[in-house]
C-alpha cells in the first residue's frame, strides 16, 4: 500500500516516509515508484530517475509511458545543445533542469484522461522543499547519529526484532533492506540496547546502499569514526560478534594506538569463540608461532560448520607443525570430512579430502595400506561429481 505523506508529516518522520516509500517500491507498488521518480528529477538525480523509469516500464505502468516521449525529448535536446559533454555534474544537473520541465508536462496531459490520479506536482504542493532536504538527506547528505556516554547499556528491543536485524547482519547483504533496519534499530541503540548497537555499528562501519542494483544509491556513508562508539559499548557489554566489528573498524583506522586496541578486541571475541576473531589470531600467528597458532585452528576447526580447518589441521597433525605429529587424528580428520561432505561446486571440501584420503591410503599415513579401497574412493567421488553436474545442468 502506497504510504500517505500526511501520516508522516504529522509526526514530522519524512525520513520514515522515503523508507516506506523504497519498500513498497520494491513490492512493485507504481504509484510509490511515481513519486519517487518525482522526488530524484526535483533533486536532478537522473541516475536514480532512469531506474524508476526502468522498473514503471518492468510493470507496465501506464504513467510512465505518458511521461516517457517528454523525458527521451529532453535528453536528445539536451544532447543537441552540448554535443560531447565530458562534464558528467554538468551534464546531469542541465539534463535534471529539462527532466523537471518533461515530467511536469506529460504529467499535467495524463492528469487531464485520469480524474483520479493525484500527480506529485499537485500532491505535495508548498512541501516539496521539504521533501527534496529530506530525499536528499535520504541518498547520501546525513547525519550520524552520536550515542550519549550517560545512556546505560540496557537490553531493550524486542526478540522479534533483534531476530531480524541479524539475518541482514549475518548475510551481509547490500540487497536487503539495510536502511529500513537502520532506521529501525537506531532508537534503540540511542536507548543502549547492545544488539541494536551492534547492528548499528555495523551499517554505520559499512555504509548503506539501495536494493537496487541498477544504479544503487548510497544511503548511508561508511563512517568508522561515528561506528566505534556504538560497536565498542555492543562488544564491552560481551557481543562476540560486536568485538570482531570494532576489531575491524579500528585496524581500517590504520594507527598504531588503534591497531593495539583492535588486537585487544580481537582477543576478547576469541574468548567467546568468535570463528572471525579466531581466524584472525590464526592468520597472526601462522608461519611466526605455530603452537600458538594450532591452539587456535583446533578451535577453528571445532566451531566452523565448513571443514575446510579440519583438512588444515590433519595436514598440520601429519607433518608435526605446532603440535606433536600424529598421522592417526590426521587420517580421522580427513576420513571425517569425506564422510560428511558433499560433492557440491560451492564447496571443495569433498573433492580436497578425496585427494588426502587416496593418499593416505596408498601410503599407509595414520592407516593400513590399502591401495584399492583408495582406487574404490577416488571412482566413487568422480561418480558423485558426474552426477552432480547431470541435477545441475538438467
Amino acid at each position: 500500500m502506497t504510504p500517505l505523506f500526511t501520516d508522516y508529516l504529522a509526526q514530522n518522520d519524512i525520513n520514515g516516509y522515503l523508507t516506506a516509500l523504497h519498500r513498497e517500491a520494491d513490492s512493485g507498488d507504481a504509484p510509490s515508484l511515481r513519486i519517487l521518480l518525482y522526488l530524484s528529477v526535483m533533486v536532478s538525480e537522473v541516475e536514480d530517475a532512469m531506474d524508476y523509469v526502468d522498473k514503471l516500464m518492468t510493470i507496465d505502468d501506464d504513467y510512465v509511458f505518458a511521461v516517457w516521449p517528454y523525458m527521451s525529448a529532453a535528453i536528445n535536446e539536451l544532447n543537441e545543445e552540448l554535443g560531447t559533454c565530458d562534464d558528467d555534474e554538468k551534464y546531469k544537473y542541465a539534463l535534471g533542469a529539462k527532466f523537471k520541465t518533461a515530467l511536469n508536462t506529460g504529467d499535467m496531459e495524463y492528469e487531464k484522461e485520469h480524474p483520479g490520479f493525484e500527480s506529485p506536482f499537485r500532491l505535495f504542493g508548498d512541501k516539496i522543499i521539504i521533501l527534496q532536504r529530506a530525499y536528499l538527506h535520504h541518498v547520501g547528505q546525513q547525519t550520524y547519529p552520536v550515542i550519549d556516554d550517560s545512556v546505560a547499556t540496557k537490553p531493550c528491543a524486542p526478540k522479534e526484532k533483534i531476530d531480524y536485524w541479524y539475518s541482514l547482519y549475518r548475510r551481509s547483504d547490500c540487497s536487503a533492506n539495510q536502511e529500513t533496519i537502520y532506521n529501525d534499530a537506531k532508537p534503540y541503540a540511542e536507548q543502549g540496547d547492545p544488539d541494536a548497537m551492534l547492528v548499528v555499528g555495523y551499517l554505520l562501519a559499512h555504509g548503506i546502499e539501495t536494493k537496487y542494483d541498477s544504479p544503487r544509491v548510497t544511503i548511508l556513508r561508511a563512517n568508522p569514526d561515528f561506528a566505534l562508539p556504538f560497536l565498542r559499548r555492543a562488544a564491552d557489554a560481551g557481543l562476540p560478534e560486536a568485538c570482531w566489528e570494532t576489531a575491524a573498524a579500528l585496524f581500517r583506522k590504520k594507527e598504531t594506538e588503534s591497531e593495539a586496541l583492535g588486537w585487544q578486541y580481537v582477543e576478547k571475541g576469541a574468548e567467546m569463540d568468535n570463528k572471525d576473531c579466531l581466524r584472525c589470531l590464526f592468520g597472526r600467528y601462522e608461519g611466526k608461532d605455530d603452537a600458538t597458532a594450532f591452539g587456535y585452528l583446533v578451535r577453528l576447526a571445532a566451531q566452523t560448520h565448513t571443514h575446510e580447518y579440519k583438512l588444515t589441521l590433519a595436514e598440520w597433525y601429519e607433518k608435526g607443525r605446532g603440535c606433536e605429529k600424529d598421522e592417526k587424528k590426521a587420517f580421522e580428520l580427513v576420513e571425517y570430512v569425506w564422510k560428511n561432505s558433499s560433492a557440491s561446486p560451492y564447496d571443495s571440501s569433498q573433492e580436497d579430502s578425496v585427494g588426502m584420503l587416496c593418499r593416505y591410503l596408498r601410503e599407509g599415513i595414520g592407516c593400513t595400506p590399502d591401495p584399492k579401497r583408495a582406487e574404490d574412493i577416488y571412482h566413487w567421488h568422480q561418480d558423485a561429481e558426474d552426477r552432480m553436474w547431470e541435477m545441475l545442468t538438467r
